[in-house]
């Protein structure tokens, strides 16, 4: 019988080793910057497309981040006509602890992470030189921002700094920017900023803009920003049907809520020269089409892919499952969150596609986190103790998968808002392939029972008789019986689950 110590130790060492492995691999990627970029970059796309991937990046498959803000008490209050400003004055935040924090973000077995910086309201997370709407001023009284970002790189883990600016002109609160000292009172009509320039936002407020995310990056050195919707604005064409993978349909309107494109060349060449002047390698993501290809990585929101995607990518996942009055980007009691099968098979797929996750976990308005959602976020580490190297530091294959279940709604919110009911159910006919250097990894997403036959990897395909060595399962001792027939690998498993949810076969090739 198997000795219970021996097995939680084979697991944590396990865990460990492959956990160790990722960070490493992001300092030691990080201490050099690559040369491929000989001068500064200039703030044009033709320019900025010289930026690449950086290569520590493609073995980050699974970070955390967090919305907190007013619009947590909003929800917590159940009152409809809360304002945020009214929020703002009763948002404590008192069990805010940067260090717990990271503690649940790797307990889950997240690989990077960081806060929402700013979110749908004037305030910003940070402490801020610009405007005195901030956290430090306004709220917990705390510097969000920075010290969860200091928390993280005490522990060696990537920092993601994710910006939602909205309507812009109604987000501006206090001093406009450095060099304009005009200043925006929240509680007065500020809608003439909205139409200032012939009809379309201010230049003010673009500038302010720009000021405040320069000012984050510049205090807090974010290894990757992500901006959502309001940066290029494209998101809204298509889920509005009047636009189609970057072309404008003949029906529709043709307007775009964006930032210049002059501010996003100069945010973006910024942040990459700054990245230069560190020594070290970073990157945006950004919705859609919001900016030209080949700058940055596309990031999908509460929804999927289609099919084997031969550029990186990303999907911001939120953990909570159905919108319940006001948003389930922050925390609400009534929304209840995805379980850990559910959010490991997303990952697993996600990932055999050439992407990664970004898990949204919604702390409570005091900062701590509710059961419900620890007890999710423990069982998704588990698994990944158990199963990370099928995850991490690992790329797709010449598959990404075999079975009948695929998503069936892909793109922005396809698996989320109105669609969480979309999520794929996958059975045991469902496999996700996964590789690292001569392993490849043959993820089942349910138990088969006794026996599998894995027809990608039959003697007439890819893998050609004798390809195969040795194949185990992970987080199993038992002896793995396999045979490489011409219609398929043909595979027994073993008597016991050696963990929840999906279940990997570590085939080792010659």
């Amino acid at each position: 019988m198997k000795s219970p110590t021996k097995s939680i130790l084979f697991k944590l060492n396990t865990f460990i080793l492959f956990f160790l492995t990722a960070t490493l691999s992001f300092a030691q990627k990080s201490a050099t910057i690559s040369e491929k970029v000989a001068m500064p970059y200039q703030a044009d796309w033709s320019s900025l497309q010289k930026h690449t991937t950086p290569d520590w990046l493609y073995g980050m498959k699974f970070g955390i981040y967090f919305h907190w803000g007013p619009q947590t008490v909003q929800v917590a209050s159940k009152n409809p006509e809360m304002t945020v400003l009214e929020a703002i004055d009763t948002w404590k935040g008192e069990k805010f602890d940067a260090e717990k924090w990271a503690d649940l973000m790797q307990a889950a077995g997240a690989q990077f992470g960081g806060p929402v910086a700013w979110h749908g309201s004037g305030v910003v997370n940070w402490d801020s030189d610009i405007t005195d709407w901030n956290s430090v001023n306004k709220g917990p009284n705390v510097d969000i921002y920075g010290s969860l970002a200091k928390e993280l790189r005490k522990r060696n883990m990537p920092i993601i700094s994710s910006f939602h600016t909205g309507d812009f002109w109604s987000r501006m609160w206090g001093q406009l920017s450095k060099e304009d000292p005009t200043y925006l009172n929240p509680y007065e009509d500020n809608s003439k900023y909205a139409t200032a320039n012939k009809g379309r936002i201010s230049d003010a407020i673009f500038k302010a803009w720009f000021d405040r995310i320069s000012e984050a990056i510049d205090k807090y050195e974010p290894d990757m920003i992500w901006f959502d919707t309001g940066f290029g604005g494209t998101v809204k064409g298509e889920l509005k049907n009047y636009t189609d993978n970057g072309r404008l349909l003949p029906d529709g309107a043709n307007e775009l809520n964006s930032v210049p494109e002059s501010y996003q060349q100069k945010l973006i060449s910024d942040y990459f020269n700054k990245g230069l002047d560190l020594g070290k390698e970073v990157e945006v993501f950004y919705k859609t089409h919001d900016i030209p290809p080949g700058i940055g990585l596309r990031d999908i929101e509460d929804g999927n892919l289609l099919g084997m995607q031969y550029d990186p990518w990303m999907a911001d996942i939120n953990m909570q499952r159905h919108f319940e009055w006001r948003s389930t980007w922050f925390y609400n009691p009534v929304n209840k969150v995805k379980d850990a099968g559910t959010l490991i098979d997303m990952l697993v797929d996600m990932t055999s596609k050439n992407g990664r996750m970004l898990l949204n976990v919604p702390p409570m308005a005091d900062g701590s986190f509710s059961e419900e959602t620890k007890k999710e976020l423990y069982a998704m580490g588990d698994w990944l103790k158990i199963n990370g190297e099928a995850i991490y530091n690992t790329m797709p294959w010449i598959f990404y998968g075999e079975g009948p279940t695929e998503v069936t709604n892909p793109g922005h919110h396809g698996q989320g808002k109105d669609h969480g009911e979309l999520i794929p159910k996958y059975t045991s006919e469902d496999i996700r392939f996964t590789q690292n250097g001569k392993n490849l990894y043959a993820i089942c997403m349910e138990w088969p029972g006794e026996q599998i036959t894995i027809r990608t990897l039959g003697s007439k395909g890819k893998l050609y008789p004798g390809d195969i060595k040795n194949i185990s399962m992970l987080g199993s001792n038992e002896h793995i019986k396999w045979e490489q027939k011409p219609e398929g690998l043909v595979v027994t498993f073993p008597k016991e689950k050696p963990c929840d949810f999906a279940y990997v076969l570590k085939i080792e090739r010659r």
